[in-house]
C-alpha cells in the first residue's frame, strides 16, 4: 500500500504529463497520444503507474522526439514541487524522477496545485453597506496610508 504522499506524487505526474501534452502539442495531438497509449495497453488512469511503459510506447512511435515530452513532464514535476532544476536535457530523466519522488516523500512536500492558495499578505474585504461605512474601508489595500492621500 502506498502512502498518501506517494499517491499524490503519481497523480501529479499524470497531471503534468497531460499538461505538457496539451501545452506542447495541443488538444488534438494530446487525444491522439492518449489513444496511442490505450492501443498499447496503457489506460489514461495508469499513465503515472506505468510511466516507463509510457516512455517506451512514445519512443517506439515518435522516436527521439518523445524525449522532449518526457523532459518537459519531468521539468513540470520539479516546478510543481518547487524543486531546483539541477539537471540537463541529456541526464537520465528516470533517475531524476526517482530522486524527486524520494525528496517529496522524505520532506513531506505537496505540489503547488494542492497547497493552500491564500498568501501571507492577502486581504479580506468586509462588505460594508449603508451610511455607516467607515472612511478607510473604501480601499482594498494600503493605498489610504500613502503619503499625501486624504481620506
Amino acid at each position: 500500500m502506498r502512502s498518501p504522499l506517494t499517491e499524490i506524487f503519481y497523480e501529479t505526474l499524470e497531471y503534468c504529463f497531460g499538461k505538457t501534452l496539451l501545452e506542447t502539442l495541443g488538444p488534438t495531438v494530446q487525444a491522439s497520444i492518449y489513444d496511442l497509449l490505450k492501443r498499447s495497453g496503457i489506460r489514461k488512469e495508469d499513465i503515472s503507474n506505468r510511466f516507463d511503459d509510457v516512455v517506451q510506447a512514445l519512443t517506439s512511435t515518435l522516436g527521439t522526439c518523445s524525449r522532449v515530452v518526457v523532459h518537459r513532464t519531468v521539468v513540470e514535476m520539479f516546478k510543481e514541487y518547487s524543486q531546483r532544476l539541477d539537471f540537463s536535457y541529456t541526464d537520465s530523466l528516470r533517475d531524476r524522477l526517482a530522486v524527486l519522488k524520494e525528496a517529496v516523500v522524505a520532506n513531506h512536500v505537496l505540489p503547488r496545485r494542492l497547497r493552500d492558495e491564500s498568501a501571507f499578505d492577502s486581504v479580506e474585504k468586509p462588505e460594508w453597506t449603508g451610511p455607516d461605512v467607515p472612511k478607510g474601508q473604501a480601499y482594498n489595500s494600503l493605498y489610504p496610508m500613502k503619503k499625501g492621500v486624504k481620506t
